[in-house]
């Protein structure tokens, strides 16, 4: 029975694929290197970010991958980055029907909490979680500690996410995962994880249903 529905961040919640390209085709402007295409980004978006970077033509031999990811925040905050449409639909709904609700991400703490806010969504959620100090890591020890601490059960937990690394982290975590193709990975590159693929959140309710009564 699931009684948690955990949430990513960008591009699950927060629509900010254009923003991503938009803001990785001005740093590679400033390179002089050429664009890309929200298909391309998404067809060849890989961990660790060094790697994608590398991919799009960064020599991370002479760059620092923390200052190349504090530009890339800069240039986002130029565009719009709204809650999906659908995705607040389906906070309201969880939490009318009583599901816990968690925001997860790895984005720092301080900023994670400061675009919830700004967005009106801090509210649907019973904690909000991102990192506490300035590395790149994963979330997954974070997400173990705050079961841990509040006694959740991994397999009463649906992960929400859109990259294969959310996928990964719910395998670890114990917990199902459910990923929704309208982030930052094509749904081609998301079926190759096993994991649920979804077009759209609305389909949420369909497969909390199926989860919790079969």
């Amino acid at each position: 029975m699931i009684k948690t529905i955990l949430w990513d961040f960008n591009g699950t919640v927060m629509d900010d694929l254009g923003a991503s390209v938009g803001a990785v085709n001005a740093m590679l402007a400033r390179r002089h290197l050429l664009p890309i295409t929200e298909e391309w980004y998404t067809l060849h978006l890989i961990m660790p970010l060094e790697a994608f970077y590398e991919s799009v033509g960064f020599d991370m031999k002479q760059e620092r991958i923390e200052e190349v990811s504090e530009e890339f925040q800069r240039e986002c905050g130029k565009f719009p980055r709204p809650v999906f449409p659908e995705v607040l639909r389906m906070l309201e709904t969880f939490r009318e029907k009583g599901y816990r609700q968690l925001l997860f991400s790895s984005l720092h703490h301080d900023i994670l909490i400061r675009q919830a806010e700004e967005r009106g969504i801090s509210a649907y959620f019973e904690g909000i979680v991102g990192r506490q100090d300035r590395s790149l890591g994963g979330k997954d020890q974070a997400v173990q500690a705050y079961f841990e601490a509040r006694n959740i059960h991994p397999h009463e937990v649906l992960f929400i996410g859109d990259l294969t690394t959310d996928a990964a982290m719910a395998e670890y975590i114990g917990s199902p995962c459910a990923l929704i193709a309208k982030g930052h990975q094509h749904h081609s590159v998301l079926e190759q994880t096993g994991a649920y693929v979804l077009d759209s959140a609305t389909d949420l309710e369909n497969l909390l249903e199926e989860l919790n009564h079969g």
